[in-house]
């Protein structure tokens, strides 16, 4: 399953091991935001890792599953958009 994956970390150092984290796993579309492809048992180590990262007191991360229907229908505009080998969206950072 596809997922997006949405952070706001108080802290400069938290935040780079989130981002670094995360760009091991799948393409940075956004600055905070990240597309990946995992399974149940990928998305709960990859869960497990950003949880032990945090301050559950200052920082936030959503993690919302987008099914292959819905990523079928998914609309995205602008000219520096590349994908994958699997269609995940690579974005421009």
């Amino acid at each position: 399953m596809i997922y997006i994956i949405a952070y706001d970390i108080a802290d400069n150092k938290r935040r780079l091991r989130v981002a670094k984290t995360l760009e091991s796993w799948g393409y940075r579309i956004q600055e905070s935001v990240f597309q990946l492809r995992l399974d149940t048992a990928t998305l709960a180590r990859v869960r497990a890792r950003l949880a032990a990262l945090i301050s559950d007191a200052e920082d936030v991360i959503h993690i919302y599953p987008i099914c292959s229907s819905c990523a079928d229908h998914a609309d995205i505009l602008g000219a520096a958009i590349a994908l994958d080998d699997v269609g995940l969206c690579r974005g421009v950072w």
